[in-house]
């Protein structure tokens, strides 16, 4: 069952004051990115990854988590999005599947099909911005990230107290606005949940260093801002907590340079900001921090590679990693699922290239295409230089080709290798691939024509009325929390934006968006 926050009962906007402490609460990190917030009888437990490996077995837990996911009894679940370090499979298999499990409203509906297929009996997906009462003094709010990748953060209201649980999805400035003061900001600390650019190879070794040095020190510098932002009086470092789990990437881990624990509390020192610096098993109650015991030598180079080395179990890694038995190549499979790309909304927004695709790094495996004007064509010829190069072992191809996998999860496990020509990063291709989903009546050609049945100028409740569900889910993506104000009916799209701090070229592509599907809905009408 799927649980829309219309269908429960509306709460008031947040409060933006906080009154409350900390008392009869218990905040755990069991892994991760995996806190458990519990407060009196009541546990809320966030993406939880325990078990085993993440990202077909690249990823594994480091410190490693003290309990295992069938320890864990939590009264309600959060999943922010469904990367295998979020939306564990392995993991959600052990919790109990009858209690509520709250997830941010994407268009896609991947989520929810996920958990569905797990059992999941009672899944509430919630519209980003509507705060929701959970039980007495416990209340959340799904919010958006900054970016238009498909991710979340959470506030969690506890008695009083405001914890902002930004995760992996960066600093959204305008939410700021609307949240205004937190008590306490939880916040992956570091680089290294990428291939890059570990795995680019059109980088120098020493580019890849400094490009890792830049990030580690910007990460920190934006930690602190995001504090003094929302006046924090705590800063809790978190979903960072990982290495490489293959001696095959022991390659990449000698290149990466992430920040420790201590790095955050360093770069905090001499603030008004405290850091509750908990690793897997600590917990934070009563203003104390309850450590477990800990190897001094915890972030030595030498000893994670030995850790790496010691500790690989091949047969529990090819539980997670597709089989070339199971998963054999198939090119006419893979072309076929290219072409079908064109099906998915966002390819309209695709920026100009052409891409040059290596299964087993073999050139006779090997194919090209290319995007112009929003359509994916694929080519005759092979081209030995494109703008993009992309080499895959082919039964991780494969497997995303047959499961609609995201790509993600071959690119952040480390498992391809690019190179760019020019060096360019093509956001919108990389979203089409990060968490492809298809429209029923789009066309395969002309995707980027002038659409222009919604403009700036619409009426936002015309906009609801004629995109339902749909059109809520697209706004609220944006920042527009339009379907419980009372202003819809007056305010036009520009208007709303203006309203709500959203930037024009942001507008604008709202607006490309739901223009695509409202499209899409005629079509499939006609």
């Amino acid at each position: 069952m799927y649980i829309y926050i219309s269908d429960i009962s509306k709460q008031n906007n947040t409060s933006n004051v906080s009154k409350g402490n900390l008392d009869s609460t218990t905040i755990t990190l069991h892994s991760h990115a995996c806190l458990e917030f519990k407060y009196k009888d009541f546990s809320f437990v966030c993406d939880p990854w325990i078990d085993d490996y993440a990202f077909f077995g690249a990823w594994r837990h480091y410190p490693a988590p003290v309990i295992k996911a069938c320890e864990l009894a939590p009264s309600a679940l959060y999943i922010s999005h469904e990367h295998s370090d979020h939306c564990h499979i392995e993991s959600l298999k052990q919790i109990d599947k009858n209690i509520p499990v709250f997830i941010p409203q994407f268009s896609n509906g991947r989520l929810e099909k996920i958990l569905a297929n797990l059992g999941f009996k009672n899944v509430i997906s919630l519209e980003f911005g509507k705060r929701v009462k959970i039980v007495n003094d416990f209340y959340v709010t799904i919010y958006e990230p900054a970016s238009l990748w498909n991710d979340s953060q959470i506030l969690l209201e506890i008695n009083g107290f405001r914890i902002l649980n930004i995760n992996d999805a960066g600093i959204n400035h305008r939410i700021q606005r609307e949240v205004q003061s937190v008590d306490m900001i939880c916040a992956a600390f570091s680089p290294g949940a990428s291939g890059y650019p570990a795995t680019y190879t059109h980088l120098t070794t020493q580019e890849k260093i400094e490009i890792y040095e830049k990030s580690r020190k910007a990460t920190l510098d934006m930690l602190f801002e995001a504090c003094q932002l929302y006046n924090a009086t705590y800063f809790l470092p978190f979903a960072s907590h990982f290495i490489l789990n293959h001696p095959e990437h022991i390659k990449y881990m000698k290149i990466i340079r992430k920040n420790t624990i201590y790095d955050v509390i360093k770069r905090f020192e001499n603030s008004n900001v405290k850091v509750i610096d908990l690793l897997a098993g600590d917990s934070f109650s009563e203003n104390k921090i309850i450590k477990q015991p800990r190897s001094p030598n915890l972030y030595n180079t030498d000893s994670i590679i030995k850790y790496i080395n010691d500790n690989f179990d091949k047969e529990r890694f090819d539980k997670y990693y597709p089989s070339k038995e199971e998963y054999k190549y198939d090119k006419d499979m893979v072309l076929a699922y290219f072409m079908n790309l064109n099906l998915i909304p966002e390819m309209q927004f695709c920026e100009d290239l052409n891409v040059s695709v290596y299964p087993d790094s073999d050139n006779l495996k090997a194919f090209s295409f290319e995007v112009r004007n929003g359509y994916l064509e694929l080519l005759d010829t092979h081209i030995e230089s494109p703008n993009l190069t992309i080499k895959i072992p082919s039964e991780i191809l494969m497997y995303i080709v047959k499961n609609n996998e995201s790509w993600d999860e071959a690119t952040i496990g480390y498992w391809c290798e690019f190179s760019r020509n020019p060096d360019i990063y093509h956001t919108e291709f990389w979203r089409i691939l990060q968490a492809p989903f298809y429209l029923k009546g789009l066309g395969l050609k002309n995707q980027k024509q002038n659409l222009a049945f919604i403009d700036e100028n619409s009426n936002v409740a015309m906009v609801l009325e004629s995109l339902g569900n749909e059109g809520q889910k697209i706004l609220s993506r944006y920042g527009l929390y339009c379907l419980s104000c009372n202003k819809a009916p007056a305010e036009s799209l520009t208007h709303a934006c203006n309203m709500h701090g959203i930037s024009n070229t942001r507008a604008q592509r709202m607006i490309k968006e739901l223009n695509v599907h409202y499209l899409s809905k005629l079509n499939c009408e006609n």
